[in-house]
């Protein structure tokens, strides 16, 4: 790499590395991001978005340079058609990064999501990457470039793998900063809100809850999406063959975590729809994640190791520290570190306090 490159990648670099320092909302961050990428590795349009870490499916925030219909056809290319470079696909890998075209052998034709969605527009190569942080992916980025300009090189696709992991530690500090927002107006409706939605995303059907919770939910960032895309993206990979459903959480503007479930419905044998394949429609239900629910996400974003992890859930069960030493073939003297670690890291001071926050609570203040 020449002197004057490598010195432009080292400043973008330091740039990316003190704005994910600075502790900003999920909106400015992904903004920010995206200039100061724009600065280091030219590219024509682009989309970002936060990612739950259980489920991979999309959480509100989100920051998409496209217009509603290809919007919508890009959630359901990356949960329900096979394709190159997937967003759960580079969760796996070493480097979560990978260009469209190395990918493709150069051609991208082979590409459905290129033919299907980026050839008409005159886009070329595309750049993915996932924002990992240990084994749990915080968010991604989608960049394309025009048909005639060159594929991204290998040092911008090494350029973009430096910067995923300080993304990630700033998306999943965000992610904390914000899960305990205290929550404000009236508590909602006592009963589920239920949609049903056809292919084409249309809202067929729901009741006055779900038009409730679905209002209590941040706007997206993408030009006309009728729907959340965490709504879209449950629909699409509800419909995946053999999928039996999708569950996932998502959280309202003033910080109250919702249960979303998306189911394929299929008519009654015998009727005149039964056995169509000319589209149908998926039923999905918005309710209060319990808060039990949300005990996994907060280990999650306080970085319990694995034992940590295991050792509360005992905690939970109410069993006596002595038979959970024994369960776990260690001392009760290293039983005991690793209990005032699990509750330095969640500030809490005792057991009692330990079940109120992960089974009574919502998630407090970071």
């Amino acid at each position: 790499m020449e002197p004057t490159l490598r010195r432009h990648y080292r400043a973008a670099h330091d740039s990316i590395s003190q704005l994910c320092g600075q502790r900003l909302a999920d909106s400015e961050l992904l903004g920010a991001a995206a200039r100061e990428l724009g600065r280091a590795v030219q590219y024509r349009t682009g989309g970002w978005l936060r990612l739950d870490p259980q489920t991979m499916l999309p959480l509100p925030g989100l920051l998409l340079q496209a217009g509603h219909d290809r919007a919508r056809k890009l959630i359901r290319n990356e949960y329900f058609e096979p394709d190159f470079v997937k967003f759960r696909d580079l969760t796996r890998r070493p480097v979560p990064v990978d260009t469209l075209h190395r990918a493709t052998g150069g051609v991208l034709t082979r590409s459905t999501r290129y033919r299907t969605l980026q050839a008409d527009l005159g886009y070329g190569d595309e750049l993915r990457a996932v924002f990992r942080y240990g084994d749990s992916a915080w968010g991604a980025v989608c960049i394309a470039r025009s048909a005639a300009d060159p594929p991204f090189s290998a040092e911008e696709a090494a350029f973009v793998a430096r910067v995923c992991e300080p993304l990630a530690r700033a998306l999943r500090m965000s992610h904390l900063l914000t899960a305990g927002v205290a929550e404000v107006g009236p508590e909602g409706p006592a009963s589920p809100g239920v949609l049903v939605i056809a292919d084409d995303g249309t809202v067929i059907a729901q009741t006055d809850a779900a038009r409730y919770w679905l209002a209590q939910l941040p706007p997206e960032r993408a030009p006309g999406l009728d729907l959340p895309v965490s709504v879209l993206a449950a629909l699409s990979a509800a419909g995946a063959p053999g999928a039996a459903g999708q569950q996932g959480l998502i959280r309202t503007s003033n910080g109250r975590w919702l249960r979303l479930e998306a189911a394929r419905l299929t008519p009654p044998a015998g009727t005149p729809a039964a056995g169509r394949s000319d589209g149908g429609h998926t039923a999905v239900v918005i309710e209060p994640a319990a808060a039990a629910e949300l005990s996994p996400r907060l280990l999650e974003l306080h970085e319990l190791t694995e034992r940590e992890r295991e050792i509360t859930q005992l905690l939970l069960q109410g069993l006596p520290t002595a038979d959970i030493a024994k369960r776990l073939f260690i001392s009760r003297y290293t039983l005991g570190d690793h209990v005032k670690s699990v509750f330095a890291k969640l500030g809490v001071s005792s057991r009692p306090e330990l079940t109120a926050l992960l089974l009574d609570h919502t998630l407090p203040p970071a």
